[in-house]
């Protein structure tokens, strides 16, 4: 884009200005700019004129350009401009509005546009087969005729059939009543009240909630009888969505209410690529969505109050205003009673922004929050009216009682018909593999499945593929669709596919650390740091953790471990290059300025690069000693622990999840990666009460935890929350919204110190008390403690005691 086009994008108003006033010096710029404003009604219209005046429009005469051209030089000239020349009309020559075009980009009048359609022998009457001039008018069917064949079709007097036929259908009002409805609907026209009465002898169920196939009049008969009392006359519905509301619009011949034409014209913005409703459109007619709009520089304008570039969101008598400008009408707040700017003001209800904002207690749960509805029973929380009875309405479609999420629909029946859209084939057949896709993702989360694919591009554009064929379903295919960084969405839907069985288990850990790997060493410059840092990587430190893991998946803090030491080896060789040393000329002074320098974090954490690399042959001399170890873990205090658990175990407004997870380490010493693996398999409820399989040993557990852990094992079960684990194929008791993982450590752990819980503190406590109780072969059998562990934590639990008994007798 060169200057002059940015300069027309950016200020149409003061480009016009110019061009104009080169032509007619003797026009005040206060009269131009109002004439531009007469001219076009917004910055994006105003742009398309400045960049047809530029072409030479305003002296050229030539019938070109918009509409708005024609129009601007008509109201200079009415103004006194006296240089600039108004174009005629390219087929008659007459000086007209030139409001049509004739299909070669030249602009023509109303009468020449009606013409031209005739001339190409395109329109003739239905009825008389006469080509004539086009006519709005229609006959009983609804076929375009000449104005002669609907003349003689025209009765004497309409009023009196339509009052008849009203009278005749037994809509229960008296004879001035149903007069003064019948001449308000019409408003004493003739014509109206006839094409009444012809759609009422056409549809006989007009009056019985099929209004919708027929004009608005039609629609403000109905609405008008049932505001007068009429008797067994239904409210009209939208056909699509079911509901009573203003239908306003048109699609398909029928009308509909404003959501559903919204949907059914939706387009991909040009910007964000998602599909929306068209709220607006640049200067080359691409459509915006109304987030984008406000972005678009030819749909932003100056401010008259802060004097900034921003969306006009009001146009008043001074000029536009943004939405920071615009103050909603002055009025009385029915909340706290001061006259303020209020919102909602149309519903009979205004409310000021500070009562907007303002917490209140919630009618069902009690807590001081913001309000998301108001009913008559009160106000209630976002939390609460996911349950309340008045968000819970029957779908259009399954008749499902639950909060719907848009069109009358539930989130299963709108997200099958939206993943089934997005995967339909342009033969229109769906595979039987992506019917799999389609039952996986409904049937594990409909709601998140249609977020992802409303809200995510790559979702979309997924969808879309494997549609089309352009992506396979496999995880090579899915892999490709996330080299640069892991997203969710991609993510998210291959573990849906996984646990559906529609794809192959496989370590999702490691195969993402494997292509971290291969994006790394892709990127080094070296070609000798390359080969190391892939041998290094491939050889040593993956097939470490494979050997480890014995076939089973590896968690997520391992290969965060992994990359890590990766990382920090690629960061060595990189400062090792800066010192001009390399692998096999460094010694051991250099390894002890790289433990010392300040520029990096975690020297240490190189210690097995250099390990393998002396082991290798590919340097000799140098160490890297282990990683200091760390103080011990000053365990918690008894009275605080004791505390804390008190609280887990009767506080009710905690989460279960957390109030479980918070009591295994409390009570049982257990770590937060033991906990979070746990699954319903090691849960056992028999007539002895609950017990949970720790190790060997089951340990029973007392009340009221044995509830607590009953509920997380119905959680698990549920239809909602059903994630299986890969290794015993049973619910996880700690699920995450991605089927087959579970919580991290790393995620419970920051759950429990929102809780007012440090887990390793907890832990090295409740290890302690109970290995001062019990014998440490007890505590093995029971808790999963290696035979090492133990002996460790009973003989801390004997110092400690000893300490103990050493400051009392102090």
């Amino acid at each position: 884009m060169n200057e002059e086009s940015t300069r027309t994008a950016a200020d149409p108003h003061a480009v016009i200005t110019e061009l104009v006033a080169a032509v007619e010096p003797g026009l005040a710029p206060e009269i131009i700019r109002a004439a531009i404003t007469r001219a076009v009604g917004n910055k994006a219209a105003a742009v398309r004129l400045a960049q047809a005046l530029r072409g030479g429009l305003l002296t050229s005469g030539r019938p070109e350009g918009p509409a708005s051209v024609e129009r601007f030089i008509r109201i200079l000239v009415e103004a006194g401009a006296v240089n600039v020349v108004r174009p005629p009309c390219s087929r008659c020559g007459r000086l007209r509005q030139l409001t049509c075009t004739d299909g070669r980009g030249l602009r023509i009048c109303e009468r020449c546009g009606s013409k031209r359609v005739i001339d190409n022998g395109g329109w003739a009457c239905t009825r008389c087969g006469t080509q004539k001039r086009v006519s709005t008018c229609r006959d009983r069917d609804g076929r375009q005729i000449c104005l002669n064949c609907y003349r003689k079709q025209c009765t004497d007097d309409p009023e009196k059939e339509l009052f008849d036929y009203l009278a005749g259908a037994g809509s229960g009002l008296d004879e001035t009543t149903l007069r003064s409805v019948i001449a308000e609907v019409t408003g004493g026209k003739s014509p109206h009240a006839r094409r009444l009465v012809w759609d009422l002898h056409n549809q006989p169920g007009l009056l019985a909630g099929q209004a919708h196939h027929y004009s608005p009049r039609t629609l403000l008969l109905v609405n008008k009888l049932r505001d007068a009392g009429a008797q067994d006359v239904p409210a009209p519905k939208c056909p699509r969505c079911q509901r009573v509301v203003r239908l306003g619009y048109t699609v398909n011949k029928l009308r509909v209410c404003g959501t559903c034409y919204n949907h059914s014209t939706s387009q991909p913005c040009k910007w964000c690529g998602r599909t929306r409703p068209v709220a607006g459109r640049d200067t080359a007619g691409a459509p915006l969505c109304s987030g984008c709009r406000d972005k678009e520089p030819a749909c932003q304008e100056k401010c008259i109050r802060c004097e900034r570039l921003r969306a006009v969101s009001a146009r008043t008598e001074e000029g536009p205003l943004c939405l920071s400008c615009r103050k909603p009408p002055t009025m009385e707040c029915t909340s706290c009673g001061k006259t303020r700017p209020c919102f909602h003001s149309a519903t009979g209800s205004p409310r000021c922004r500070a009562c907007l904002t303002k917490p209140e207690p919630c009618t069902d749960c009690g807590r001081l929050k913001t309000v998301a509805a108001r009913t008559p029973r009160g106000p209630i929380c976002e939390n609460c009216w996911k349950r309340a009875p008045e968000a819970h309405k029957p779908c259009q479609q399954c008749g499902t009682i639950e909060p719907l999420f848009h069109h009358g629909l539930c989130h299963r029946c709108a997200g099958n018909r939206h993943l089934r859209k997005l995967l339909t084939p342009p033969n229109g057949i769906l595979r039987p593999e992506l019917n799999q896709i389609v039952d996986a993702l409904l049937n594990h989360n409909p709601r998140r499945a249609l977020l992802y694919a409303r809200e995510s591009r790559t979702a979309r554009s997924l969808l879309t593929d494997l549609a089309t064929g352009a992506c396979e379903l496999s995880h090579e295919a899915l892999d490709t669709r996330t080299q640069d960084h892991s997203d969710l969405a991609v993510d998210y839907f291959r573990a849906v596919l996984v646990s559906a069985g529609v794809l192959p288990v496989r370590d999702e850990y490691l195969a993402r650390l494997e292509r971290w790997v291969e994006r790394k060493t892709a990127a080094l410059d070296d070609l000798d740091h390359r080969h190391l840092i892939t041998a290094f990587a491939r050889w040593d430190r993956i097939a470490r953790i494979r050997r480890r893991a014995r076939g089973k998946p590896i968690t997520a803090a391992t290969a965060d471990i992994v990359q890590t030491q990766i990382f920090k080896a690629i960061t060595f060789l990189t400062w090792l290059k800066e010192h001009d040393e390399t692998l096999s000329t460094c010694r051991q002074p250099v390894i002890d300025l790289w433990l010392t320098s300040e520029n990096h974090q975690g020297p240490y954490t190189a210690r097995p690069f250099v390990t393998w690399a002396v082991r290798g042959k590919f340097a000799s001399g140098i160490n890297i000693p282990a990683r200091p170890r760390r103080m011990f873990q000053r365990p918690l205090d008894a009275d605080e622990r004791w505390s804390i658990a008190r609280q887990l175990l009767n506080d009710d407004s905690l989460e279960t999840k957390d109030r479980v997870a918070g009591l295994m380490v409390l009570l049982y010493g257990q770590n937060l990666a033991r906990v979070c693996r746990l699954t319903t398999a090691h849960i056992t409820h028999d007539d002895q009460g609950v017990a949970l399989q720790l190790n060997k040993t089951p340990l029973r557990l007392p009340p009221p935890l044995d509830r607590l852990v009953l509920q997380l094992v119905d959680i698990a079960h549920s239809n909602e929350h059903r994630v299986m684990s890969n290794e015993q194929n049973a619910p996880w008791l700690f699920p995450t919204q991605r089927p087959g993982k579970p919580l991290t450590s790393r995620q419970l752990a920051n759950r429990l110190r929102n809780i007012g819980l440090p887990s390793e503190a907890g832990r090295c406590a409740a290890l302690l008390d109970l290995c001062a109780q019990m014998p440490p072969g007890v505590v093995q059998r029971l808790l999963g403690v290696s035979s090492f562990a133990a002996e460790r934590w009973a003989a801390g639990a004997i110092r400690a005691a000893y300490a103990a008994e050493v400051a009392r007798r102090s």
